[in-house]
């Protein structure tokens, strides 16, 4: 006799689908703001022309579930039957004693009705079997309209390349960029309710301090700011500014200061970001997107043994973020690891979403060894545990250039492009970040640094490499160190780093 029946499979099913007695999506679990992403899963899954599953893949934490729950709100206010729409989690201890297949067999026999029926499958790479059961539900049950999630994104793309191909489509859910960063925490903080209790009970001058300083603030820094900047502009466009009105645009960026400060440190998990204790949120990050990942996830999806050469491989990489990779050096740091091993856990942390891989590209060609990025800033800086990283100009410098590359490697995959470095063998010279596509390319020297005014020697790559037309950037730290460089018929724009990531961050 199994050890769990089918009467304690549905009683998880309800729990995970209160919308089949209320009608609605509870309004925890939901987040007025919605991102980019949202809209390009949401075109992929309602697709008439082209029917296709939709995988959604990215760290712990960015927001995967999120965009679940508001795709099936936005399905309950287009009149779906609410008993047509499941969510299922598969990370619940309860259904790891039930194959997908029977899940939606007992689904489908006791809720749901007839017509198109629109599932929700979270952590899907938990449910045993799963890429081959789903290319079943594909290729017989036409009405039938998938959209999962999973935080290990190399059994997610082997499922695709095995059993989906021609019939999913993988989209990365990336952390919070800058401007959506800004977004949810002005939107999150300008709907504080105060109700009519508080507000009789408070002084007028409490109240009118409420408003003014609370609502008005929010408002001016966080709201009103973006309508300042032309919705139009790109950052393409910076380089055909006249100074001023390169000026303009830095000078009304510069409230936004502040909130890049705390970006840096906390990133961009949307959970954190609302959270306002920072020191808290930086244990969440080690305990739950790190320790979980790397302890529990990893081992268990794939194989590997040696957990703590794991822990270290990620650790010496954390030390070592933003800078080229010397297999040999780490080799000898990580008790001779072999390289091999080295390099396989690199690919799994790569895949497991919490590092970027930045390779050489001179010509269009790849090769060599490549930088390094952590994922999200904040991540390095908690496992690192660094006290206050705003103070310190050398882990701040780390910590910008790892956000700019995140910001120009999701630019750069909207449309195809690669984002990699440029570094000269004889002269050592280098480009923190190059990212080519067909739509432009971008060549970016960051230079985060305490001068009031950053300059660049003439003997630069940044004045060889790039081409007339490319879009060249020196990113500074200063709000007052910007400008056009000209040089032959090339421009070189320099612009702080907030206003760089913002503008950036309006384009994914």
């Amino acid at each position: 006799m199994s050890i769990i029946n089918q009467d304690d499979i549905l009683k998880v099913l309800i729990s995970y689908n209160p919308w089949w007695k209320s009608g609605e999506v509870p309004k925890e679990t939901l987040k007025n703001m919605k991102r980019t992403v949202y809209s390009e899963a949401q075109e992929a899954f309602l697709k008439k022309d082209i029917r296709r599953f939709v995988l959604l893949t990215g760290a712990r934490r960015v927001g995967k579930t999120t965009i679940l729950y508001q795709q099936i709100e936005q399905l309950i206010e287009n009149g779906i039957d609410v008993k047509n729409i499941l969510y299922v989690s598969f990370d619940n201890p309860i259904l790891k004693f039930c194959k997908l297949n029977t899940l939606l067999e007992l689904y489908d026999i006791n809720i749901s009705g007839e017509g198109e029926k629109y599932l929700f499958l979270d952590e899907i790479q938990y449910a045993e079997d799963w890429d081959n059961w789903l290319k079943v539900i594909y290729d017989q049950s036409t009405n039938i309209h998938v959209m999962a999630t999973g935080s290990a994104s190399p059994v997610i793309k082997q499922g695709v390349a095995e059993s989906g191909a021609g019939r999913w489509i993988t989209i990365t859910v990336p952390t919070l960029s800058f401007y959506e960063y800004c977004k949810l925490k002005s939107q999150s903080e300008g709907e504080r309710k105060i109700t009519v209790r508080e507000l009789n009970e408070m002084p007028v001058s409490e109240v009118n301090k409420l408003f003014v300083n609370k609502f008005s603030t929010l408002i001016n820094e966080l709201q009103e700011v973006d309508e300042k900047i032309s919705k139009d502009l790109k950052i393409e466009d910076l380089k055909n500014l006249k100074e001023k009105e390169l000026g303009d645009i830095v000078n009304t960026l510069s409230v936004l200061q502040k909130h890049f400060n705390r970006y840096i440190k906390i990133g961009g998990f949307p959970e954190l970001v609302l959270s306002s204790d920072d020191i808290y949120s930086e244990r969440i990050l080690r305990e739950d997107i790190v320790d979980k990942v790397l302890k529990r996830d990893m081992p268990s999806l794939f194989g590997i043994r040696n957990v703590s050469i794991l822990e270290k491989v990620f650790l010496y990489l954390c030390f070592e973020s933003s800078n080229i990779i010397n297999y040999t050096a780490m080799s000898q740091e990580l008790e001779n690891t072999s390289v091999a091993t080295i390099q396989d856990y690199i690919l799994y942390l790569k895949n497991a979403n919490l590092i970027y891989e930045s390779k050489p590209i001179k010509n269009k060609i790849l090769k060599g060894n490549p930088k390094v990025y952590i994922a999200d800033s904040a991540i390095r800086n908690a496992v690192l545990m660094k006290d206050d990283i705003i103070t310190d100009s050398t882990e701040m410098g780390y910590s910008v250039e790892t956000a700019v590359y995140r910001h120009v490697f999701t630019y750069m995959s909207k449309y195809k492009g690669t984002t990699g470095y440029y570094r000269e063998p004889k002269t050592e010279k280098e480009i923190d970040i190059v990212g080519n596509s067909l739509k432009a390319n971008l060549y970016i020297e960051v230079k985060y640094r305490e001068k009031t005014k950053t300059n660049i020697n003439r003997n630069n790559p940044l004045y060889e490499l790039p081409n007339e037309n490319d879009n060249i950037f020196i990113i500074t730290k200063d709000p007052l160190d910007y400008g056009i460089i000209k040089h032959e018929n090339k421009k070189i724009v320099k612009i702080p780093a907030f206003a760089f990531i913002y503008i950036l961050g309006r384009q994914e």
